[in-house]
């Protein structure tokens, strides 16, 4: 399945700094519905994002196969918990 995550470029260089996804938070939160992810989180009012412009500026496409270590909490939103040790690999960057 392909799963999508918006972030700032802070979260990206330390997120992306060995080449692969390296989540230092407990959950992360994605989304398998693109659309959701460039109308409602990046649309500039998600999460208090009209204080800080560039919070949801990157935009990364990744392939996840354990579904089993994941919590569906809305229609829209997939949670991870990384001590479940879930395989999530990068595919690439949306422009």
């Amino acid at each position: 399945m392909v799963i999508y995550r918006a972030m700032c470029e802070i979260e990206y260089k330390r997120t992306m700094s060995n080449g692969r996804p390296d989540f230092n938070k407990r959950f992360k939160w994605f989304s398998y519905n693109l659309d959701f992810i460039k109308s409602r989180v990046q649309d500039g009012c998600f999460n208090n994002s009209k204080h800080k412009p560039d919070r949801y500026a990157r935009l990364l496409a990744f392939k996840i196969d354990d579904l089993d270590k994941s919590d569906f909490v809305s229609d829209n939103e997939i949670q991870f918990d990384r001590r479940k040790n879930p395989k999530i690999i990068l595919i690439g960057e949306i422009l």
